[in-house]
C-alpha cells in the first residue's frame, strides 16, 4: 500500500465516523490548549521579569563585597573570607582575572546632602568611582561626556525631577537642564560641640546619563577622591580605604558570557559577589521547572485524551473486523493494517494538536487583553505614564506550538498501538464470518 493509497483510506474511514472522531478530537483540543496557556503564562511572567532586570542592571557588571560583608549577616567566615579586603591590592588582583576590563571601588556618601539648583533644591544618592574607569563601564550618555574631573559629576537622567521650589515645597512643571550647571551641594553633620556645622561644596556637571530605568537615574557620580574627602569630613578623620579596605567594587567584563566564570573567580577568592547576570540565570532555571509543572498539568488533560483515542479506535476495530479481514484476504499485510490504524490514530492527534494551539492562541490573547488592561490602569494609577506601561501576561514562545502539534501526534499514535496490534492478530477467515 503506498502512501497516497494509505491516505485516502483513512480519511474515508474518518468521514465515516465524524461525529465520535469529533468528539474524541475535543479532548485533545483541551488537552493541547492547557499545554499552551499555561506554558505560555510561565513564559509570559518569565519573559516580564528578565525585561525588568535586565533594565535594572548591566548583564556585564558584577557587584563585589568584602569577605567581611557576610558577617555583618551573622553568617560564619573562614580565614581567607577575612583576608578578602578590596583595598589596592585586592583591586589590582580583580584586575587581572580574565574578561575583566575595569575595576573601581564604589564608594557612597556617608551622610546626607542636599543638592541646589539656582532656587531649586532636592536630593539624590551620591556615589564616587574611579574616573579612569568611567569610559569603560557603558554608561549610555544623553549629554556631556565621560570625562569626571575633580568636583565634576555625571548625573542620572531622573536626577532633575527631584528637584523642587522650597518656598511653595511643590515640585517644578519643566525641571531644568542640569548639563553643564553648577550645583551646590550642602552638607550637614554634628559638630563636637553638638551643634550642626555645614559644608557647601560646589560641582559642575560634565554629563546627564540617559533614562534606564535604574538605580542609575537617581545617582550623581563623582570622582573617587572627592567622596573620600567628604566621607572624611563627615568622620572628622583621614579615610584610608586603599589600605583598610573600600565598602564594594565594581567589576566590568568584557562579555555577558564570562561573567559567570569571572563571578565564581571572585568568590573562590573569598569575596562576596552577585551580578544580574547570575540573578537571571537563577531566575532562568526557576522558570523553567514552572514551565515543566505547567505543561504536565495540562499534559495530563491529554493523557485522559489519549485513552478517548484508543477508545475510539477499539469500537472502530469491532465494528470494521469484516473489513479488515477482506483486506487481508486480498492481499493487505499486517504493516498495512496497522499502518491505516496508526494514521488515523494520529490524524485524531494532530486535529486535535491543530485545534488547541488556535483555542490556547485565542485565550492567551484574550488573558492579555483583560489582565493586562486591568494592570495598565492599576500602574498608571501609581504613576506611570502611559507610554511605559505595556504589560504582557501571556508570551507563547515560537517553538511551544511546533512542540504542542508533535506531542499531540505522539499522543495520537501511542494511543493507537494497542488498537492497532489488536487489529494485526485477527485471523481473517473468522474476521469475514464475523457479525
Amino acid at each position: 500500500m503506498n502512501a497516497r493509497d494509505l491516505l485516502r483510506l483513512v480519511l474515508a474511514n474518518l468521514r465515516r465516523m465524524k461525529a465520535r472522531v469529533a468528539m474524541t478530537a475535543i479532548g485533545v483540543v483541551i488537552g493541547t490548549a492547557a499545554v499552551v496557556v499555561l506554558v505560555s503564562l510561565a513564559a509570559g511572567l518569565q519573559r516580564s521579569v528578565t525585561q525588568d532586570l535586565g533594565s535594572i542592571g548591566d548583564l556585564t557588571q558584577i557587584t563585589v563585597f568584602p569577605g567581611a560583608f557576610l558577617r555583618s549577616f551573622g553568617a560564619p567566615t573562614s580565614g581567607s573570607e577575612r583576608e578578602a579586603t578590596l583595598n589596592d591590592r585586592g583591586l589590582a588582583d580583580l584586575r587581572k582575572l580574565p574578561g575583566v576590563v575595569a575595576v573601581t571601588p564604589r564608594e557612597s556618601l556617608m551622610g546626607g546632602a542636599m543638592l541646589r539648583v539656582n532656587r531649586l533644591t532636592g536630593g539624590a544618592q551620591i556615589t564616587g568611582i574611579d574616573p579612569a574607569a568611567l569610559p569603560t563601564l557603558g554608561y549610555p550618555f544623553a549629554s556631556g561626556t565621560d570625562r569626571l574631573g575633580q568636583w565634576q559629576a555625571v548625573v542620572g537622567g531622573r536626577v532633575a525631577e527631584g528637584l523642587y521650589d522650597p518656598q511653595g515645597r511643590r515640585a517644578v512643571d519643566s525641571p531644568p537642564e542640569l548639563q553643564g550647571q553648577a550645583i551646590q551641594l550642602i552638607l550637614t553633620r554634628m559638630g563636637d560641640d553638638g551643634r550642626p556645622v555645614e559644608r557647601t561644596v560646589r560641582i559642575r556637571v560634565s554629563g546627564v546619563l540617559e533614562q534606564t530605568g535604574g538605580e542609575q537615574d537617581y545617582t550623581i557620580y563623582l570622582a573617587l577622591a572627592d567622596v573620600l574627602d567628604l566621607n572624611s569630613w563627615y568622620q572628622g578623620a583621614r579615610l584610608n580605604p586603599g589600605r583598610d579596605g573600600y565598602n564594594q567594587a565594581i567589576v566590568k567584563v568584557a562579555s555577558s558570557d564570562q561573567v559567570l566564570d569571572v563571578e565564581r573567580e571572585i568568590l573562590s577568592k573569598g569575596y562576596f559577589a552577585y551580578s544580574p547576570r547570575s540573578t537571571l540565570q537563577q531566575l532562568n532555571i526557576f522558570f523553567l521547572v514552572v514551565q515543566g509543572i505547567f505543561g504536565g498539568i495540562g499534559a495530563i488533560a491529554l493523557l485522559v485524551a489519549a485513552f478517548g483515542i484508543a477508545n475510539t479506535m477499539m469500537m472502530s476495530i469491532y465494528e470494521r473486523t469484516r473489513e479488515i479481514g477482506l483486506m487481508k484476504a486480498v492481499g493487505a499485510t499486517n504493516r498495512d493494517v496497522m499502518l491505516v490504524f496508526l494514521t488515523e490514530a494520529a490524524s485524531i492527534g494532530v486535529l486535535g494538536g491543530i485545534g488547541g494551539i488556535l483555542l490556547g492562541v485565542g485565550l492567551g490573547a484574550v488573558i492579555n487583553l483583560i489582565a493586562g488592561t486591568y494592570l495598565a490602569a492599576q500602574a498608571l494609577q501609581s504613576g506611570a505614564t502611559a507610554s511605559n506601561v505595556v504589560i504582557t501576561i501571556v508570551h507563547t514562545p515560537v517553538w511551544l506550538p511546533i512542540f504542542a502539534l508533535v506531542f499531540s501526534a505522539v499522543v495520537g499514535v501511542v494511543s493507537g498501538i494497542y488498537p492497532a496490534v489488536r487489529a494485526t492478530s485477527l485471523n481473517p477467515i473468522t474476521a469475514l464470518r464475523y457479525e
